[in-house]
């Protein structure tokens, strides 16, 4: 009975205490899980958290060493972390390539346990470990059969790792292995983010995110720069400058869900109106999308445009000035001539008169019409900017209004520039002009002057009535005017537009209604030295040179034949190139030559001309030469250029000028 008693004791003592090894067991498997996953929240690297890892398993599981190896991209394992109070990492390989071993556990996916490495000579040939090693275990850590990482386990004697290790360990190996690949995951991830945070903070164009009532979320730094100001809090309908131009964008956006390269004007903190291209993308909760700045672009479209009907008008003024100079040529001397042979209170004086002034102002509004297509031949010379414009105050001065005050503030720096003194005088008395129109009841009219470093900058400043957003863009439009009919030809901004740029210059201007106007002119400075005129004196006379007249209009060569005559020269007439050249003998002293005749046109016959006779005078005359031929010219030795059409006075003045050896421009 006792022995049976005691039997009974011993099964239930056995049994008691297997059952307390596995409530130990299960209570050591869950306090390493606890551990683990208390690690897993607080690190965001793989190798911290393996150095947390490695000390939580080798304290769970009582072995010498505890490894972890982990391949955070393509490439080796490598080591993480060794756990020992008696070796350092460097006794183990901080790198595994592709070996037999690592290829096991990723075909497979199972672990590697090794009770004795001297029994398997591969460890030392595949995956070298120190010598003292005999126990060796590896367990792959895996995720959608993809091999994150090695947990290996390491001790000096034989058979150290049994089932109940195992199994201890794979409690938690699924979820290292998770814990690695979100790791990975978060890692690609803030790679990605810093990647997308970088481009979006460092491209020019806005990007922007709204919420479905348009409401800007958020937005990158281009966005400030735009609009100077944030606009996040802001909503996106609010920025644009139309209404109506809103509302169709907003239609668009919510009908088709995707808006490319919707043009529209949007407004900036300082109420600027900028050009934009809006597009975005989205769905029923948010959209965002991509502002491109157009606003430098259109304007450059603009002045290409300008330019180019700027040049269509010079073409066409071009082809017609040189017939219409002409005819204004024979018109203007003849009636001075009628003016000269009669009494001053006569009526055929007054006639004389009306017809005078109606061919200078015929040949202005040619001369404009070439300005403004910058086709018009200029003679630059060194000017100063300020004399200039003290010169035209002075004449504003007696002319202007008196309710309009006239203010200057001229820098004392040099302000030389290479320009035509006559047409830059224009440019500021058209500006002037036409500050006066928009200030009727008075206001001041302000000139300015300053260099900015290899720039002369003029401001023509007035406090009129300002010029509204949709007339701004065209003021420099050749015959667009504000003005009533009879009052302007639309020609004068223009004119001036032309000129500037044929200078080197550039214009700019701003304006709004109720604000005044600001032109600002900026020419390239010049360091050469004004040379002052010398202004001719005497009255110009007559001489006793033989001169040769070469002109295809008749009327032309009557005129230049009858006032030369009178003056006292020999003359003799060619009506075209040819003829031009077989006059041309020794006792010639000038040749007045048109450019465009019939047979042979001047610049031709003026080189054959200068084979027979290289030291002939030769003045050049024309109703319009092309700029590009004033070279050709000059290669040829002109003395000088007499541009139809001429007062008498001027004639006779270049005629013995030239004779005289006397610079002629």
């Amino acid at each position: 009975m006792s022995t049976e008693t005691d039997r009974r004791i011993a099964f239930l003592t056995l049994a008691l205490e297997q059952a307390n090894d596995t409530f130990r067991s299960k209570m050591d498997e869950l306090s390493l899980v606890r551990r683990v996953g208390d690690a897993i929240s607080q690190h965001t690297s793989i190798w911290s958290l393996s150095s947390e890892l490695v000390d939580a398993i080798a304290a769970t599981v009582s072995c010498k060493y505890m490894l972890i190896y982990a391949r955070p991209d393509a490439g080796q394992f490598e080591l993480q972390a060794v756990s020992s109070i008696f070796s350092g990492p460097e006794e183990f390989p901080v790198t595994i390539g592709a070996s037999q071993i690592v290829r096991h556990l990723e075909a497979t996916g199972s672990s590697i346990q090794v009770a004795n490495i001297a029994d398997n000579p591969i460890w030392s040939e595949d995956w070298p470990l120190p010598k003292s090693l005999a126990s060796w275990v590896c367990v792959p850590l895996l995720t959608r059969n993809h091999l994150r990482g090695i947990l290996c386990l390491a001790d000096e004697a034989p058979g150290s790792f049994d089932e109940r290790t195992l199994r201890t360990l794979m409690v938690v190996v699924p979820q290292i292995a998770s814990a690695f690949s979100n790791i990975g995951l978060y890692a690609h991830l803030r790679e990605s983010e810093t990647k997308y945070r970088t481009l979006v903070t460092e491209i020019q164009d806005v990007v922007y995110i709204c919420d479905r009532r348009w409401l800007i979320l958020d937005a990158n730094p281009a966005a400030e720069a735009l609009f100077g100001c944030s606009i996040i809090g802001k909503t996106l309908t609010e920025l644009f400058a139309s209404p109506n131009m809103a509302s169709q964008f907003v239609v668009a956006a919510r009908t088709s869900r995707v808006v490319q390269n919707f043009e529209t004007e949007l407004l900036t903190n300082t109420n600027e109106r900028i050009v934009v291209l809006l597009s975005c993308v989205g769905d029923a909760g948010r959209f965002s999308g991509i502002i491109k700045d157009m606003t430098e672009r259109t304007r450059l479209m603009d002045q290409i445009t300008r330019a180019q009907k700027m040049e269509s008008i010079g073409t066409l003024a071009s082809g017609v000035a040189h017939d219409f100079n002409n005819i204004i040529g024979i018109i203007l001397p003849n009636a001075e001539l009628i003016k000269m042979r009669t009494e001053p209170d006569s009526a055929p004086t007054r006639f004389a008169d009306i017809i005078i002034n109606a061919s200078k102002r015929a040949a202005q509004l040619t001369k404009q019409l070439l300005s403004l297509s910058r086709k018009d031949p200029v003679s630059l010379r060194v000017v100063s900017l300020n004399e200039l414009i003290q010169t035209t105050g002075k004449l504003l001065g007696e002319t202007l209004d008196r309710k309009i005050r006239l203010e200057f503030d001229l820098t004392n720096e040099c302000t030389n520039i290479k320009a035509d003194e006559t047409q830059i005088e224009q440019v500021l008395l058209n500006l002037a002009i036409n500050a006066r129109d928009a200030m009727p009841d008075g206001g001041l009219l302000k000139f300015s002057s300053r260099v900015d470093n290899d720039q002369v900058v003029v401001q023509v400043t007035d406090s009129g009535t300002g010029i509204d957003r949709e007339t701004l863009p065209k003021i420099f439009d050749p015959f667009f005017t504000t003005k009533e009919k009879t009052n302007g030809k639309g020609l004068g901004l223009s004119v001036v537009y032309g000129i500037v740029k044929q200078t080197g210059g550039t214009i700019d201007v701003k304006s709004e209604l109720g604000t005044g106007t600001e032109f600002i002119l900026s020419f390239p400075s010049c360091t050469e030295k004004r040379r002052k005129p010398v202004h001719q004196t005497a009255k110009p006379t007559g001489g006793s040179e033989k001169i040769l007249i070469a002109d295809d209009e008749p009327e032309m060569l009557n005129l230049l034949d009858s006032v030369l005559t009178e003056l006292g020269y020999s003359v003799i007439s060619a009506r075209n190139g040819v003829e031009a050249i077989e006059s041309t003998t020794d006792d010639v002293q000038l040749i007045i030559l048109d450019m465009i005749m019939p047979e042979m046109d001047g610049v031709s016959a003026l080189r054959l001309i200068r084979q027979k006779s290289p030291d002939v005078k030769v003045l050049v005359s024309s109703g319009y030469t092309s700029p590009e031929k004033a070279p050709v010219l000059e290669a040829l030795g002109i003395d000088g250029f007499l541009h139809k059409p001429f007062e008498v006075v001027k004639l006779a003045s270049t005629v013995r000028d030239v004779l005289d050896g006397v610079a002629v421009s």
